[in-house]
């Protein structure tokens, strides 16, 4: 592979101790970064390739850590509704997720794909390199394992995110079962050998109010740790349900949302290590914060979520995730940040990425500012160039 060169850096924000270096440059080789640092101190070097960043901004390659692509249709007019004040109780068995449900079991496998790969082309335009994909709007064996395929072949795509392949059956209860959560969450759990043949990385559960309660939660977490998968699961989204002591109590590497997450929960979640994957569009949406002192004071690490999904969020561009997390959550710029790269690495479980450092894969963006600041204040920086591996993507 080429070896590339980016100088004239005016800050790099490393997301490592060494904070934001100045007047920096970062050296590629391989797809790894070879070097980085203060530009006065630049190895002798004869690159394939060089790019000026004319003094701008560069940052790892933002992570999205929450996202639900996987869908067929939209539900705009719903939203129009619930805006006005109606309730899903209000709107009827038609509305809301099997209203996605139906409209994605509905497509041919073929269309499902053009229209993801179409919908995850809008990702790096936000700075976004890696992004955790979720199943979960089929609610069938077939139709589950089809969409961890499908999330499997587009993450080879080059000119696309890496994706990180979640298997969300346990999303919502369909019809077919009649309201028994329990009986919908054992077949889930029993596909999970399934999911990890067919390329799913984690598994996930709706633990909460109205959903997946947390012993039937358990049940598909640790089935899906048995056949390899990664442990995530949302978690005191609309009630304080007990899903962060679960996802303590597990060793999950997420638990996300975390709305009404406690103090107690919080002093959990960072006893066991597990990061908390926090969703500022969909907080907004439903008009509740979580308690990001109380995470923060307890030491949890945060990671950031576009919560992209049919129903409540439209976000794909993580620049403007950051500048919700500083707007509506309170964290600094610098905090945010780093919660969308190094705290996505941590997510995600995935060390080889999220902090410009020798040995890290390389992706980078170059950004049009020079100062993180300007995430807080463009509320959607756009990127002059997005590096994924060392290769372009944007």
């Amino acid at each position: 592979m080429a070896t590339l060169l980016v100088r004239g850096i005016g800050r790099l924000f490393t997301a490592t101790a060494a904070g934001v270096v100045e007047d920096a440059a970062v050296l590629v080789d391989g797809g790894r970064i070879a070097w980085a640092g203060p530009a006065s101190r630049l190895p002798e070097t004869s690159p394939d390739d060089e790019l000026d960043a004319g003094g701008a901004l560069v940052t790892p390659g933002l992570i999205d850590c929450h996202t639900h692509p996987v869908y067929a249709g939209n539900r705009f007019p719903e939203i129009a509704a619930r805006s006005e004040g109606l309730s899903y109780a209000e709107l009827g068995p038609d509305a809301g997720i099997m209203a996605t449900v139906r409209a994605t079991r509905a497509r041919p496998s073929g269309e499902l794909l053009e229209q993801l790969r179409a919908r995850l082309a809008r990702w790096p335009a936000g700075g976004a390199t890696t992004v955790e994909a979720k199943t979960g709007y089929h609610l069938n064996r077939e139709g589950e394992l089809e969409a961890v395929a499908l999330l499997r072949r587009l993450s080879g795509s080059a000119a696309l995110p890496e994706l990180h392949v979640t298997f969300l059956a346990a999303h919502a209860c369909p019809p077919e079962f009649d309201g028994d959560l329990d009986a919908y969450a054992d077949e889930c759990a029993s596909w999970s050998q399934d999911a990890a043949a067919a390329g799913a990385d984690a598994c996930d559960v709706f633990c909460d109010r109205g959903y997946f309660g947390v012993d039937a939660s358990r049940r598909v977490l640790e089935a899906g740790t048995r056949a390899g998968l990664q442990a995530r699961v949302h978690a005191d989204e609309l009630a304080h349900s007990g899903g962060a002591e679960l996802a303590a109590a597990i060793r999950c590497a997420s638990a996300d949302h975390l709305l009404r997450v406690d103090p107690a929960g919080a002093a959990a979640l960072a006893s066991a290590g597990v990061v908390a994957t926090l969703c500022p569009g969909t907080a907004l949406s439903l008009g509740v914060t979580p308690d990001v002192a109380a995470l923060r004071r307890a030491g949890v690490t945060i990671a950031l979520g576009s919560d992209h999904n049919p129903g409540t969020s439209g976000l794909t561009d993580m620049s403007q995730v950051i500048a919700l997390a500083v707007a509506a959550l309170g964290m600094s710029v610098g905090e945010a940040v780093t919660a969308a790269t190094a705290g996505g690495a941590a997510s995600l479980r995935r060390d080889d990425r999220g902090r410009v450092a020798p040995g890290k894969r390389a992706d980078l963006v170059v950004w049009d500012a020079d100062h993180e600041g300007a995430f807080a204040w463009a509320w959607g920086l756009r990127p002059m160039a997005v590096y994924r591996a060392g290769t372009r993507l944007l």
